[in-house]
C-alpha cells in the first residue's frame, strides 16, 4: 500500500518538475541559475531516492538508480548541471 502511495507522489513530482519549465519559464529560468538551489533539488531527489530501498521490484530499482545519479550530479556538480541545462534548453 505505502509502495503506491510513494510510486503515485513521485510520478506526480516528476511530471511537475516536467511542466514548470514549460509553462513558468521565466521563474525557472531565473531561479536555477543558482547553485544552491540546484544543489538543494540535488539533495531532495537524493532522499526521495532512498526510500526506493525499502521495496523490492525492477521499478523501485530503476527509480532509485534515475534519482540517485540525477540528484548527485545536481548535488556535487551543481555549476555544471546548470550550464548543461542552459546549452540544451536555450531560453
Amino acid at each position: 500500500m505505502l509502495a503506491s502511495v510513494y510510486r503515485d507522489r513521485i510520478t506526480a513530482f516528476l511530471l511537475l518538475s516536467a511542466l514548470f519549465p514549460i509553462f513558468l519559464q521565466r521563474q525557472v529560468n531565473y531561479r536555477l541559475r543558482k547553485p544552491g538551489v540546484v544543489r538543494f533539488s540535488g539533495a531532495c531527489l537524493l532522499l526521495f531516492s532512498l526510500r526506493c530501498l525499502w521495496w523490492r521490484g525492477w521499478y523501485f530499482w530503476m527509480l532509485f538508480a534515475g534519482l540517485t545519479f540525477s540528484g548527485a550530479w545536481r548535488f556535487f556538480f551543481p555549476q555544471h548541471s546548470i550550464s548543461a541545462q542552459q546549452r540544451t534548453y536555450p531560453r
